[in-house]
């Protein structure tokens, strides 16, 4: 810094002697003042006293310079040391803002790394999703190709059921005519029997009297024994025959009623009910199935899916919930605001299925539903997946 101050003085001393001559020639020469005469010495007097005056002049000017370059000299320090102090402070701000700097590069990778981290994280949760997804899929299509198929074995087993029921009324009918003649027949030996018992008696009785009168004493207690014995037999006999003509009785009653058309299926009562849409956040009240399949008797409301018993009599009620996706859901059977049985479908896997029957006696007007008990949320399908069903036997 110091050598460049110093060359730059010199080229300004430099600068301003030659200014400083050309000055004194321009003052001479326009300002017309009068050199200072000296005596006449001659022309080497005259150059030596003219060297004089130049010399003085020159002195004079690089006094002024010497002095103005001292004070740009000092400026220029002053100016040099702001710049030395702002170098300073920006070389300090510079090292804190570099500091700062490789903080924040630090932070910046360690929060890059986490990310990586957390990206793998998530790569592999979704990798595991992937798979879950794909195993739920073919665990559905699975579903679906075992519903199909159930489906085709019910409409079979329908067919073959009702032709099975048919040879089995006409069946029921040839032994019932059978059993009315075999019946007819034991009534016939039964009336035998009533003629025949108190003859054998009364005769057993005359017996007994005559051994009575012939025998010692211990004799007697031994034929009152007997007799004991034999009137006990004939009160059982007796039972046995009231019991024998009230089936007798119930009989011909079953056989008037087949012959008269009195259980005719097409009055008897049932219902098969199911909902084509689930509801993932049902949880409370009756579960009303709007689709309805069969209602022999017209029992079952789907406004308000409640069934309403139309006459007295046994009832078997079913129900099958099935779950939405992992959910865990508990339905009852509800007899007139009493639960009797509870379905549970537990949400371990997805669309987990939970059935329960019910054998109930009702009288007619009596009231039955499906209703909410805990968990929440039920699946279904075009096909109904959750149903109700219920007949009178």
């Amino acid at each position: 810094m110091f050598p460049l101050v110093t060359a730059f003085c010199i080229s300004i001393c430099l600068i301003n002697l030659t200014i400083a001559e050309s000055g004194i020639s321009n003052t001479t020469e326009n300002t017309g003042i009068e050199e200072p005469k000296l005596p006449q010495l001659g022309t080497d007097s005259v150059v030596l006293r003219q060297l004089l005056n130049q010399e003085t002049l020159i002195r004079m000017s690089m006094t002024k310079n010497v002095h103005a370059m001292m004070k740009d000299m000092v400026s220029l320090k002053e100016t040099v040391l702001s710049l030395q102090s702002d170098m300073s402070t920006a070389k300090q701000t510079a090292r804190d803002e570099r500091v700062k700097m490789e903080k924040e590069t630090e932070t910046l990778k360690d929060e890059i790394q986490k990310l990586k981290e957390r990206n793998e994280v998530l790569e592999k949760r979704l990798s595991a999703q992937n798979a879950t997804d794909f195993r739920i899929l073919a665990e559905l299509e699975k579903s679906s190709e075992d519903r199909k198929r159930l489906e085709k074995d019910l409409w079979t087993g329908q067919e073959k059921f009702e032709r099975n029921a048919s040879e089995i009324l006409s069946d029921l009918k040839i032994q019932i005519r059978v059993l009315s003649m075999s019946l007819m027949e034991l009534n016939k030996h039964a009336q035998e029997i009533d003629k025949t018992v108190p003859e054998l008696i009364e005769n057993k009785y005359h017996v007994l009297s005559e051994m009575i009168a012939n025998v010692s004493t211990s004799l007697l207690e031994e034929t009152n024994r007997s007799l004991s014995n034999i009137k006990t037999d004939l009160s059982e006999t007796q039972l046995d025959q009231l019991k024998l003509s009230a089936a007798v009785l119930s009989l011909e009653w079953f056989r008037n009623n087949i012959s008269s058309g009195g259980f005719d299926v097409s009055e008897r009562i049932g219902f098969t009910v199911g909902t084509t849409s689930d509801n993932r956040y049902w949880g409370s009240g009756k579960l009303v199935f709007s689709s309805v399949l069969f209602n022999q008797g017209q029992g079952y409301d789907a406004s308000s899916g409640i069934f309403t018993a139309p006459s007295d009599g046994t009832y078997v009620f079913y129900v099958t919930i099935t779950a939405y996706s992992s959910n865990t859901i508990n339905v009852d059977i509800v007899h007139d605001r009493i639960s009797k049985v509870r379905a549970h479908a537990y949400g371990s896997t997805s669309h987990q299925t939970g059935t329960n029957m019910a054998v109930l006696t009702l009288k007619r007007g009596d009231k039955v539903w499906v209703q909410f008990a805990s968990g929440g949320g039920y699946y279904s399908d075009s096909v109904p997946v959750t149903t109700f069903s219920g007949f009178m036997i």
